[in-house]
Formats: C-alpha cells, structure tokens, sequence
C-alpha cells in the first residue's frame, strides 16, 4: 500500500504518485505523513518537500500553500513547485546574487516598498532552489 502524493500549483499539477512517505515544510517544522495518517489541513511555508519512494529520496523546492491529508492521499496546493532534478543551481545562484545586488542598491523607502517585497522573494526563491539541488 502506499501514500499518493499529488502537488497542485496554479499552472496545474507538478506531482501525482504513490509514495512511502512526504516531509512538508509546516508552519510550526517539518513533519512527515505516512499511510493511514490522521485527517488534517495545515498551512505551509517556503521550503524543502522529500519525497520517499522505495527507500529513495527526491526533492522539491515549495513555495507556501496548504497540504490537506486524509489518510490515504495528500494534496498540495501551492503556488510553486520545482524538483531537484529540474532546477539549474547555476542559474538560481546567478538570480539570487542579481536580485540580492538590486535590492542592496535600492533605497528603503515607503515608494520602493514594493520592489524591495518582490526582490526580497527572488531571493528567498532562488537560495530555496540553490539549497534543495544541493540535496
């Protein structure tokens, strides 16, 4: 018997198997879900989701969202997911280092709040993505 595992993001659906066991990102840590696991509905943040399958493990790199679990499946709903094997590591360091430089270089002010906010995300975004290829 296994878990199945399905990730939805607004572009569609990013994952949809049978798993051993997922570790999602909570708000209060990481915590793992296995079969038969107690109903819930938890919020989730930014970070690191391992899939465990047949004694292997894979990464994915989470945006914040809600996992819904009812014992037999676990629903993601979030608004990025990318696996390990699809991120360049190269290119998230390039985009968080560029990031990283503009927002050092723009001044904290109440009218670049909102460029500091989606630079702030790039960062966070790209360094989420730099670690999980490293895993």
């Amino acid at each position: 018997m296994a878990l199945e595992l399905v990730v939805v993001t607004p572009e569609g659906q990013a994952f949809s198997e049978a798993v051993d066991q997922v570790v999602l990102p909570g708000e209060a840590g990481r915590f793992g879900v296995l079969e038969n696991h107690e109903r819930f509905l938890t919020p989730l943040v930014r970070g690191p989701m391992q899939i465990l399958r047949g004694g292997n493990s894979q990464w994915a790199a989470l945006s914040s969202g809600f996992a819904e679990v009812d014992g037999q499946k676990v629903v993601v709903l979030v608004d990025a997911c990318v696996l390990a094997s699809e991120i360049d590591r190269g290119a998230s360091d390039d985009r968080r280092a560029e990031a990283a430089r503009q927002l050092a270089a723009l001044a904290d002010t109440p009218a670049n709040a909102g460029e500091r906010l989606r630079l702030s995300e790039v960062v966070a975004k790209a360094e989420l993505e730099v670690e999980v290829a490293g895993l």
